[in-house]
């Protein structure tokens, strides 16, 4: 959109996913678990327009007086797009129109100059919401932190539901084991608000600042997904996991001991990442901990499905949840006489890696 184009106007614009070779993430990846060989011709399907991903906001500068995303580039009719999830009030209506709708508005525009109305009948209300937080005394005075979002946009299987039962999942292992065999004190926290701009994470943040100069570890676990493809119009889960993105601080010790936990419960197509390697923080639920300066390991999958109502159990990878758990809590006792320095480096502050 040119500067001015749409002032006056309903700005519309379609939207589709963006395919991502695995060649591209091999670019930015420290390291990696691919026993299969797949990742040199694997294309991702990734949840995003990732050129156009702000063009809302866009178009609210120039002056539109609504916005209307197309989604037509996507494998499946769908206009339950749950997209932005920042929780900020625009100015604006905006809606999502699924491809075969989409292509009708298309052909009317394509016909010459047409008039649109858009009627939005929505009420917004403030409400209260919580983070779930329990703790577990360790062998040393310091702490690690394991953490997921306890909400979605729909039912959202994977996420976050896959995310709460890997986090529920170490705390029952930790619980099952002498206090001398947890290497430092640990602490677990379910964020709320995960869909409103991450407001439960950077509320926890902010309530303890005091706890991070005593952090060894902060890891967060999100989506256990398998891949999915689209057949007759229909997303069908495969039996393929999704590919993992596992965002770790770039400490030599800390790298090697999440590449050792992936091979040995064999977590494959999984991508070791710097936390600065797509963005200038994690695209998890967890970005925020990053500016605290703690040592970060932290797990996410982006699955064509995840902001649509298609997420829904039969997505779970019910298959990696046992290994996940494993190679999670390996890492974790992996930091067993790290001091909270052990593992931490200066915050870079660009995708590139400057600071």
């Amino acid at each position: 959109m040119e500067d001015g184009e749409v002032r006056g106007s309903i700005a519309v614009q379609e939207i589709g996913f963006t395919r991502l070779p695995q060649t591209e993430v091999q670019a930015r990846a420290t390291g990696s678990y691919d026993p299969e060989g797949v990742f040199p011709d694997l294309v991702q399907t990734v949840p995003f327009d990732l050129p156009h991903v702000l063009d809302f906001d866009i178009a609210i500068k120039d002056g539109a007086t609504a916005y209307v995303g197309l989604l037509t580039g996507l494998p499946w009719e769908t206009s339950d797009f749950y997209w932005p999830y920042d929780a900020e009030r625009r100015s604006i209506p905006g809606i999502w129109l699924s491809g075969k709708d989409g292509q009708r508005v298309r052909e009317l525009m394509a016909s010459g100059e047409c008039e649109g109305r858009i009627v939005s009948d929505a009420t917004i209300t403030e409400e209260t919401t919580h983070n779930v937080v329990g703790t577990l005394p360790g062998a040393s005075d310091h702490w690690v932190i394991v953490g997921s979002h306890h909400d979605g946009p729909w039912a959202s299987a994977v996420e976050d539901a896959s995310g709460v039962a890997l986090v529920l999942a170490q705390a029952t292992f930790w619980a099952s084991v002498p206090r001398e065999l947890r290497p430092h004190n640990m602490l677990f926290v379910l964020t709320s608000g995960h869909m409103a701009g991450a407001a439960g994470t950077q509320a926890f943040i902010a309530a303890h600042p005091e706890l991070f100069p005593q952090v060894v570890l902060e890891m967060h676990l999100e989506h256990a997904a398998r891949q999915a493809e689209v057949v007759d119009g229909e997303v069908v889960p495969t039996d393929d996991p999704e590919v993992r993105w596992w965002f770790t601080t770039q400490a030599p010790q800390l790298e090697q001991l999440v590449a050792e936990s992936l091979a040995a419960e064999d977590l494959r197509r999984s991508w070791i990442l710097s936390p600065t390697a797509f963005a200038p923080n994690p695209a998890t639920d967890g970005a925020y901990f990053y500016y605290t300066g703690v040592p970060l390991v932290q797990l996410i999958t982006t699955p064509m499905y995840i902001f649509d109502p298609r997420d829904t159990p039969d997505k779970v990878d019910e298959q990696s949840l046992v290994p996940l758990t494993k190679g999670a809590a390996r890492i974790i006792a992996g930091t067993a006489g790290c001091e909270p320095d052990t593992l931490r480096v200066p915050i870079q502050t660009a995708a590139d890696g400057t600071e």
